[in-house]
């Protein structure tokens, strides 16, 4: 497995679509010129309340500007990205210019329709829900219409699938060779699987984390290369983490840009 460089240069833009800032560093990117395009994006990721229901807190986001490159889950390149310091997702990014897409952004999601209600604070415009999260079931359709505003983001609508639930089997580091992996396969070859490994070194202080991410094809077996994950199992690290992500997407053309929509589901599942 390779360990590649990363090639996105917007870190802020990552993070509003949450869990996706795992998937830069692996190269499951596509990449776009000119770059000052208008661009919309759409983000569903499964949360979990303790109970058997999951739930979502939908968002999107319009843009005029430049994005060099987007993550992709058609592109899956089995490969590892070298440690670097982890950087939790920001929301806040630079360069923009954001745009009015409307009063509100409809989404039917699991047999229900809801309002993502224009919100702008410190000239920052971005949709959500009016309070709190939805319920709804991993791996349901989503349509999500857009009606436009003069001078803004144009009408649009996007149709797409959501991430699907699945189970990890706990990744044991061996004595000697790669760590594999096991988990539930996705259900066709429109998905990836992204894997992060976090850790903070004995001594650290545990915010300070280092991580490597990887990105793999979503057929449920893989493994991670030794060189990758020996800092990371080190017993005597005062903080260390797994975590799994299913990534789902899907890029639409629009006259003068794009808008995706971005669908994750993370083992083990984050809390609202």
């Amino acid at each position: 497995m390779r360990l590649p460089r990363s090639r996105f240069r917007r870190s802020g833009f990552i993070g509003v679509l949450g869990a996706t800032l795992l998937v830069v560093a692996c190269d499951t990117t596509v990449s776009f010129r000119p770059n000052e395009l208008l661009w919309g994006f759409v983000s569903v990721s499964a949360q979990s309340d303790g109970s058997a229901q999951l739930r979502t807190a939908p968002n999107a986001i319009f843009f005029r500007g430049e994005v060099s490159t987007l993550p992709s889950a058609a592109l899956r390149p089995d490969s590892c990205f070298a440690a670097q310091t982890y950087t939790p997702p920001s929301n806040s990014f630079s360069g923009v210019t954001y745009l009015d897409a409307g009063p509100t952004v409809s989404l039917s999601l699991s047999g229900r329709a809801d309002d993502l209600v224009r919100q702008s604070i410190s000239s920052v415009t971005a949709y959500n829900l009016a309070s709190g999260t939805i319920p709804y079931r991993p791996g349901d359709s989503a349509v999500v219409r857009v009606p436009g505003a003069e001078g803004g983001y144009p009408a649009t609508e996007i149709r797409a699938k959501t991430a699907e639930a699945f189970t990890l089997q706990n990744p044991v580091p061996p004595a000697t060779g790669a760590m594999p992996l096991r988990w539930t396969p996705a259900t066709d070859t429109n998905s990836a699987i992204i894997m992060q490994m976090i850790w903070a070194p004995a001594g650290s202080n545990p915010a300070n984390a280092r991580e490597v991410r990887c990105a793999f094809r979503d057929d449920g077996v893989d493994s991670i290369p030794r060189s990758a994950f020996t800092a990371w199992a080190d017993s005597t690290n005062v903080r260390r983490e797994f975590i799994a992500i299913r990534l789902r997407t899907f890029l639409r053309n629009i006259n003068g840009g794009a808008i995706q929509f971005t669908s994750t589901y993370q083992v083990p599942t984050p809390r609202p």
